[in-house]
């Protein structure tokens, strides 16, 4: 079994925050806390300062941080193409989705596809929206509360991912202007299915925070925002053909 996160996935977020803490004079270890995902990957919300003073001693950060991941989730399995849940979510392939306020439907995307596949490919095309459509029946049957589908995510700046859904969920969408970056969701665009970091996609991070002068723009060095669309749930069921 392969831990989920290789040493690169550390590494990009690592010379991010070095750069940061280079530029702006702030404690390194205050930087990976507040604009990288480490505090959540390392398991380390409630314990920082932990793994801050070994930060503080070390002279090789990587080997330290990624030490620290393999000693506190490196049992952890990948998801798998199979699998019926995700986080305790039923999971349709690549899809799942959360329910909030009991009423408003939040669907997530993984890269969860067969090995060699692309999952957003023109010929995976039908195998998602199939996903989508046991999803939403799944949906219907379980949360028939739902009356909203709320997204917010970068994927909704690529036609691959919104061709997926009804042409009236995507038709005006807001740009989400939090810019958490403690969390994955600006962070995935920069990672393959392996959590190995994109060449291309690292690079030109790197290259955009070594022009930020205010930390509130931090978001603005990954190329894709995250957009939220929102749509009446019966979109859905007529667009994948779920009859009542």
């Amino acid at each position: 079994m392969h831990t989920r996160f290789p040493r690169s996935f550390f590494a990009l977020q690592l010379a991010f925050a070095q750069r940061i803490a280079s530029r702006i004079s702030l404690p390194l270890a205050d930087v990976l806390l507040r604009y990288t995902t480490f505090a959540i990957s390392l398991h380390a919300e409630d314990d920082w300062e932990t793994y801050a003073r070994l930060l503080a001693q070390t002279h090789d950060p990587l080997e330290l941080t990624y030490q620290v991941y393999l000693e506190r989730r490196g049992n952890e399995r990948s998801p798998q193409p199979d699998d019926a849940t995700f986080h305790d979510h039923p999971l349709f392939g690549c899809c799942y989705f959360v329910v909030r306020d009991t009423t408003i439907i939040r669907p997530h995307f993984i890269n969860n596809d067969h090995p060699g596949m692309r999952p957003l490919s023109r010929a995976r095309l039908s195998t998602r929206r199939d996903e989508l459509r046991r999803m939403f029946m799944h949906i219907r049957e379980t949360v028939p509360a739902a009356t909203t589908v709320l997204g917010n995510s970068w994927l909704y700046n690529l036609e691959a991912y919104t061709r997926l859904f009804p042409p009236s969920y995507t038709l005006q969408m807001e740009e989400n202007t939090d810019g958490v970056l403690q969390q994955l969701v600006l962070w995935y665009q920069c990672y393959d299915r392996f959590w190995e970091a994109k060449p291309e996609m690292a690079a030109e991070l790197l290259q955009r925070v070594e022009q930020v002068t205010d930390l509130a723009d931090l978001r603005f060095c990954f190329p894709y925002q995250r957009l939220r669309p929102r749509a009446p749930i019966a979109a859905f069921y007529t667009f994948y053909d779920i009859s009542a």
